[in-house]
């Protein structure tokens, strides 16, 4: 899956890291799916990055946002809110959210060997 590619900043971006429980990957992979395209029909949500969990069951995924109101609004979302409480009841052993603003940013890829850097100083 390619990186998601953003605006300008300043933005922010919500970082969900968790530890899972053992078990019920099929239901958990439905949901944080679902999720995931639900989050990205929301006014302010700019795009997904995440990882594939490791084998400890650790995992990372970094959202992006216009604001801290949408934000918010993808917080009290109701099934956002149901999805977090089945979380919290089965799926997760730990896990810590963190909002932060990004002042800035910086790309590179290399298509075909070639070196491009967009510096968004």
């Amino acid at each position: 899956m390619p990186l998601s590619r953003l605006p300008s900043p300043p933005y922010y971006a919500v970082i969900f890291s968790s530890i899972r429980t053992d078990g019920d990957d099929v239901a958990y992979g439905a949901k944080a799916a679902e999720m995931s395209r639900l989050a990205a029909q929301q006014d302010g949500y700019l795009g997904e990055d995440s990882t594939v969990r490791d084998e400890n069951g650790m995992g990372i995924t970094v959202s992006y946002w216009r604001d801290e109101a949408a934000i918010r609004a993808w917080k009290l979302q109701l099934d956002h809110t149901e999805a977090r409480n089945m979380g919290r009841a089965k799926w997760y052993q730990s896990y810590t959210l963190r909002v932060a603003r990004v002042e800035r940013a910086y790309d590179f890829d290399r298509p075909d060997g070639n070196f491009q850097n967009r510096d968004q100083d």
